[in-house]
């Protein structure tokens, strides 16, 4: 743990910025609280987070858009959660738990739509955070990087319900006409299934009900400690009209990066029709 030199309240050392007065951290103030944690980018974790945000010292230009799928989207997000330098242990715990205990790795994005299926949610996610690196690098550089990434990357992990509960229930109808249950519990892989099988999928109503930011949140904060510009992205980035015009930039960047996602990118009409770039990798 360490103190804020302003306020006096006392954090977790890989904390970078005071919950109470909104100080910043430097890397002075790390070294001088003699915490274990102190965020260190060796050249090796800048060579990821480059490869994660599409940086490059020797290519200039806005960073194009590579397409997220079943194929490439465990490498993708591997980049990512690399990145992750100066937050790193509490989003460590944080994954630890998603990837162990709840549906993340394999729950759909949605009832319906293209990202309907397995690792749809995990494909969303990590391409709505492709979509906000892109944006924030081009308008507003001076908003941080891991920031950008949590709030995106997490902006809709609220789909995955809350342990032993997922959201999302898949029902699966065989050629034969019958159809059984199957909760995406952390316990389940969904398998490859035959091709006479068509996976669809309904809310589970034994899920309290909660807005997805709001689950979102809920599960996030109980692992990492956010500031209140990530925590309102977090909550508001799906429903920004609740917020009556008092965006903060992340949860504006946040919002811009969801909806090119939602109806640019997921839509190969429009991708096509408007010939948006797309590097299929």
């Amino acid at each position: 743990m360490k103190k804020c030199p302003d306020c006096g309240m006392v954090i977790a050392n890989q904390a970078i910025r005071c919950p109470k007065c909104k100080y910043t951290f430097t890397s002075a103030d790390e070294g001088a609280g003699g915490g274990n944690d102190t965020a260190v980018v060796t050249p090796q974790a800048a060579a990821v987070s480059a490869a994660a945000t599409g940086k490059s010292d020797k290519v200039a230009g806005i960073m194009p858009m590579i397409e997220v799928n079943k194929d490439n989207v465990d490498t993708l997000y591997d980049q990512l959660k690399a990145a992750i330098v100066k937050r790193k242990t509490e989003f460590d715990h944080f994954i630890d738990f998603l990837e162990n205990r709840t549906s993340w790795l394999t729950a759909p994005a949605e009832i319906k739509g293209p990202l309907a299926c397995e690792k749809g949610l995990l494909i969303r996610s990590v391409s709505v955070t492709k979509q906000l690196l892109r944006i924030k690098d081009t308008i507003m550089p001076q908003l941080d990087e891991e920031s950008a990434i949590i709030i995106a990357l997490f902006h809709e992990v609220g789909k995955v319900g809350i342990e032993g509960k997922p959201l999302f229930i898949q029902e699966e109808t065989s050629s034969l006409g019958t159809t059984s249950t199957l909760g995406l519990s952390f316990s389940s892989r969904l398998s490859s299934t035959s091709t006479s099988s068509t996976p669809t999928y309904s809310i589970n109503n034994k899920l309290v009900h909660m807005n997805v930011g709001v689950r979102s949140l809920f599960l996030v904060s109980q692992y990492m400690l956010l500031s209140d510009d990530e925590a309102q992205a977090i909550s508001y980035g799906s429903d920004v009209e609740l917020l009556n015009g008092k965006l903060s930039p992340y949860t504006l960047l946040l919002s811009t990066a969801l909806q090119m996602q939602k109806t640019i990118y997921e839509d190969n009409d429009v991708v096509s029709g408007y010939s948006f770039t797309v590097i299929n990798p």
